[in-house]
C-alpha cells in the first residue's frame, strides 16, 4: 500500500505543491499564479494536471474566486505544512553570528585537553558566544564516532586513531613530553641524568590507547626500566602528588606547564629523546558545511593552531 501511495506522489513537482497551497490560502488563480512566479495559462494547465492525477475537482469557481473542495481544503493545507518543512533546510546558508549560538557545545576532551585547551576556549566564548555552554563528554573506549555521527558530539580535539572513515580532521599543535619533579628534588638539582631517571620512583597516568602508550615503547627500546609506584587513571590527580613526593612523572609539556603555574616543579628533558605527537581537532562529515560548527573549529584553529 505504501509503496503505490508513494509512486502515486512521484509526479508532482514543487511547483504544483506550491500552487496548491497558495490557491488554497489566495482563492484566486491569478493572484496565485503571480505568487509563485508562473502565468495564468501555466498555471490553468497545472491545475488541470492536479485535477487529473487526484481525482478530484479541488477548487470549484464562485462569486469571489474559486473556493476549495473538500479534498482541496485538506490537499492545500497539508501542502503548505509541506512546503513549511522544507523551506528552512532549501533557503541559502546565511552568515553564522555566533552571539546567537545559544545552545550547549558537547565535545570529547581528554583530561590534558580539559586543563590545557578549556581556559582559552571559555575566554573566547565568553566574547563572541558568551550565550553557549560547554559539555565535555566522556571518551567511550569504543566507537567515539557513534555520538559524533548522530550529532551528540560536536567535536573531538586530542590524539584519536579510531575516526578515520566519515571523518574530518585538522592538526592544530604539536606536544612534546617534559619529566615534573617537585621543585627542591634532591636527585635533579643538577638537572635531568640517565641515572637520577632510573634511581626515581615513578607515577604514571594510565592513558590505554592515547598517544602516551608509545612513551613505554621508547623507553623499552632503549632498555630502560623504571620503577613505577603509582598508577593513577588521569594526570588531574598528580600535580599535588608529584609536588609532595620524590616522584616523577612523564607528561605532555604545555600541562606540565600548566601544573608548574599552580605548584612548586621542576620540568625537565627526558633522559632519551621521545617522538613530538599531535593534537588534532576532528568533526563527522555530515558537519562539515554545518556553520555553527566550522565557526567552533575555526576557533580551535585560531586559539590553539600551528602554521600546517
Amino acid at each position: 500500500m505504501y509503496h503505490m501511495q508513494l509512486m502515486h506522489m512521484r509526479g508532482f513537482d514543487l511547483r504544483q505543491i506550491e500552487l496548491l497551497a497558495t490557491l488554497a490560502e489566495l482563492k484566486n488563480l491569478s493572484a496565485a499564479a503571480a505568487q509563485v512566479g508562473m502565468s495564468q495559462s501555466a498555471a490553468s494547465h497545472a491545475l488541470a494536471k492536479l485535477r487529473r492525477r487526484i481525482g478530484d475537482p479541488l477548487f470549484v469557481r464562485s462569486s469571489r474566486g474559486v473556493q476549495p473542495t473538500r479534498h482541496g481544503e485538506l490537499a492545500g493545507a497539508a501542502a503548505r505544512r509541506a512546503l513549511d518543512a522544507l523551506r528552512p533546510s532549501l533557503e541559502p546558508v546565511r552568515a553564522f553570528e555566533p552571539r546567537g549560538l545559544n545552545r550547549a557545545i558537547n565535545l570529547y576532551l581528554s583530561d590534558v585537553g580539559q586543563m590545557v585547551l578549556l581556559p582559552p576556549l571559555l575566554r573566547l566564548l565568553a566574547k563572541e558566544a558568551p550565550e553557549a555552554r560547554i559539555g565535555v563528554k566522556p571518551i567511550p573506549l569504543e566507537r567515539p564516532g557513534t555520538a559524533l555521527a548522530s550529532g551528540e558530539v560536536d567535536l573531538a580535539v586530542g590524539f584519536f586513531a579510531n575516526l578515520t572513515s566519515g571523518f574530518h580532521q585538522r592538526s592544530l599543535l604539536r606536544e612534546r613530553y617534559v619529566c615534573a619533579v617537585r621543585a627542591d628534588h634532591p636527585g635533579f638539582r643538577a638537572g635531568m641524568s640517565l641515572r637520577a631517571f632510573t634511581a626515581a620512583p615513578h607515577a604514571l597516568a594510565d592513558s590505554s590507547g592515547m598517544a602516551h602508550a608509545i612513551v613505554e615503547k621508547v623507553l623499552a627500546k632503549h632498555g630502560i626500566r623504571r620503577t613505577i609506584r603509582l598508577s593513577v587513571p588521569q594526570f588531574m590527580v598528580l600535580p599535588l602528588l608529584i609536588a609532595k613526593s620524590d616522584l616523577l612523572v612523564i607528561l605532555p609539556g604545555r600541562l606540565g606547564e600548566a601544573f608548574a603555574s599552580l605548584v612548586p616543579l621542576k620540568l625537565l628533558p627526558p633522559p632519551v629523546s621521545l617522538p613530538v605527537y599531535e593534537i588534532n581537532v576532528y568533526w563527522h562529515e555530515r558537519v562539515h558545511r554545518d556553520p555553527a560548527n566550522r565557526w567552533l573549529r575555526q576557533a580551535f584553529v585560531r586559539l590553539f593552531g600551528e602554521p600546517d
